[in-house]
């Protein structure tokens, strides 16, 4: 009986939790539990007999003349069933800072003295709550206990998440850094067996911290409660006892899930560029510091008439020959001055005396940089424009064979405006004369006022745009210019065309600082007029007119987006020719004489900037008007802008 109730007690001691130590009154262990097994590293065979004394320091087995357990007896009452921190020595050697709580039941020789322990993983996860420090106690105790506190300031405050494991290897300690990076909490971390991750390339790094190497491991952890995955770096490292032995390892982790998108989004990016790099319709290269080729694509491979992977290496003399060397000059200068060449042009027989065929080219060359200025080399953009140029000669033909029905065509305009301009005058009056009688009180229908004073001002743009027309044939459409802020300008038109939008939204964000352009304010101002109209005329359904103005390089760059109807990409470049409308635009549904972007160009050129279109049918259009600003030096602008739709 008594058996079968001793073999219970032990089976309730091996369930706790917490260690814990029987002792008879000669303070021999009786007992100990599976947990105290655990703890302190010994067999319960080798424990039961031993004094249990032995399982703390020797520094700490008496005090006051009384072992330890003796000691807290006597103080039992004082400690009001408070524990308190004491260090306890495992087999190894190893200290372990544990509370203690001693208890006695019985007298004389059935005395049982009882310990429990529970083992402090960490000094800064220990409840603020007071706790016995033993009197008497050697110095080492209280800097002990000020390490402790450094360490958790230290361990606590750490950018990088900080674990320690015990040779197990079971995690014994972490900050709230690693635990926040792991996706758990820190009472799940603290002693979980390393073994249970199940993951060889981990574990291999833990052999190798309690071998005394340090070693490296990176991947994607994935958290056995939560299933949270995250990319982490971990350092392994070993910790020492006092006598040089291993007695655990550190691991120092880092959370490289931005790291990872950061690489992950800057490999796409390469990719892009590599593939645009490859894909583009003009010649690339790169040029090093002597002007060897590093990297060229195969349109400027095609170019030069030499496969892409025989350049690397090679100068262009070597490559091409005499006309290599009158190429050179170009990268040469940039190498010199580091001022970029843009829009450099050539023809093959005449400036590179190169046998076969005229070609004709269009070089940039542009200094490449390192962020803090260092030049690397060269960056060569070329470009066959053969093609271009005979087309722009047999455009020149058939111009000239053309010149003269047009003049007779501009003689009939310019006569057929005087002539409609005649009665605007007098029509002008008599609606004026309209007026002031309306305002004396006379009766009359006011819609029937504002409907003809609508169609005065319609015909007076139709015939001041054939007036404007005839004045570009003949070459004496007037400018004034002047310095012109255009950021004004153009909220000025905006605010102007405010009456007209019905229900069409304007959205313009101004640029942040003013934009200045020399120019003639009344023809600017027609220009960004017109295009406003043409995006509240080709939407008949509506919606946002999106107009930006922005500055690149003493470029100010208009862009004005409607979302209509949208232009076929066959009639894109006529666009902008007198009389030309576009065949998804009849008369029947949009008025107008196809003279305002003729006129707009006009105007913007002889300013020296560019206008052109993009556009997908059904899908609407943005134009782009592009002007030198005031501050720009050069009289005409670079081309700079999509070689498609540009005039």
């Amino acid at each position: 009986m008594a058996g079968g109730a001793a073999r219970e007690l032990e089976a309730v001691l091996d369930a706790t939790v917490d260690p814990v130590i029987a002792c008879g009154p000669d303070e021999h262990i009786l007992h100990v539990n599976a947990a105290t097994e655990r703890l302190l590293g010994w067999d319960r065979e080798q424990l039961v007999g031993k004094p249990v004394t032995d399982l703390f320091p020797l520094r700490l087995r008496r005090f006051h003349g009384l072992s330890l357990p003796r000691y807290l007896l006597s103080r039992r009452r004082a400690l009001g069933g408070r524990a308190t921190r004491v260090f306890a020595r495992r087999r190894d050697g190893v200290e372990l800072l544990v509370e203690l709580t001693v208890g006695a039941s019985g007298t004389d020789g059935w005395e049982r003295i009882v310990l429990t322990m529970r083992r402090l993983h960490e000094v800064i996860d220990s409840l603020e709550e007071p706790v016995e420090h033993i009197p008497g106690g050697p110095d080492t105790a209280a800097h002990q206990e000020t390490a402790d506190r450094l360490y958790q300031l230290l361990v606590e405050n750490a950018p990088l998440g900080i674990f320690h494991f015990d040779r197990t290897p079971i995690i014994t300690a972490c900050n709230e850094r690693f635990a926040s990076v792991i996706g758990t909490s820190k009472r799940s971390l603290v002693g979980l067996n390393l073994l249970t991750l199940q993951d060889a390339r981990i574990m291999a790094c833990v052999r190798e911290s309690l071998d005394g190497r340090s070693c490296d491991f990176e991947g994607t952890y994935r958290a056995l409660t939560t299933g949270k995955e995250t990319p982490v770096r971990v350092r392994f490292a070993p910790c020492y006892a006092e006598d040089g032995t291993v007695e655990g390892g550190v691991g120092i982790v880092e959370d490289i899930t931005e790291r990872r998108r950061v690489e992950a989004e800057r490999e796409e990016n390469l990719a892009q560029l590599d593939l645009l790099f490859r894909g583009a319709p003009v010649g690339i290269g790169f040029l090093d510091t002597h002007l060897r080729y590093v990297r060229v694509n195969e349109t400027l491979a095609r170019i030069n008439g030499i496969p892409a992977e025989a350049h690397p290496g090679h100068t262009l003399p070597e490559l091409l020959g005499e006309p290599g060397a009158i190429a050179e000059r170009g990268p040469r200068s940039v190498l010199r001055t580091g001022e970029p060449l843009v829009d450099q042009e050539s023809t093959s027989d005449e400036d590179l005396g190169a046998p076969g065929p005229r070609r004709c080219f269009r070089g940039s060359f542009y200094p490449v940089r390192t962020p803090d200025g260092r030049v690397l080399g060269v960056g060569v953009l070329v470009e066959d424009i053969t093609e271009r140029r005979r087309a722009e000669e047999e455009r020149a033909h058939l111009y000239r064979e053309a010149r003269e029905a047009i003049r007779v065509r501009d003689d009939f305009l310019s006569i057929a405006s005087h002539e409609l301009k005649t009665p605007l005058t007098p029509l002008s009056l008599r609606l004026a004369t309209l007026e002031r009688r309306l305002e004396r009180g006379e009766h009359l229908d006011p819609s029937v006022l504002s409907h003809a004073r609508h169609q005065l001002t319609r015909l007076t743009g139709l015939i001041n745009d054939l007036l404007d027309a005839s004045r570009i044939e003949a070459g004496r459409l007037a400018l004034h210019p002047e310095a012109t802020r255009f950021d004004l300008l153009v909220e000025h038109t905006l605010g102007s065309l405010e009456g007209q939008k019905g229900n069409h939204t304007f959205d313009f964000e101004p640029p942040p600082e003013p934009i200045s352009v020399h120019g003639d304010t009344f023809r600017l101002e027609q220009v960004v007029s017109n295009l406003l109209e043409n995006a509240l005329k080709y939407s008949p359904d509506g919606g946002t007119i999106r107009v930006r103005l922005s500055l690149t390089d003493d470029v100010a760059v208009l862009s004005v987006t409607d979302p209509g109807i949208g232009i076929p990409e066959d009639q894109q470049q006529q666009l902008f020719d007198r009389y030309f409308r576009a065949r998804n635009a009849s008369t029947r549904s949009y008025g107008g004489l196809g003279l305002g972007l003729y006129i707009s160009r006009d105007i913007v050129e002889r300013h020296g900037g560019r206008i052109w279109v993009e556009s997908t049918p059904g899908r609407g259009s943005t134009f782009y008007v592009a002007l030198p600003t005031l501050a720009a030096a050069r009289p005409a602008l670079p081309q700079v802008w999509p070689d498609r739709q540009l005039h």
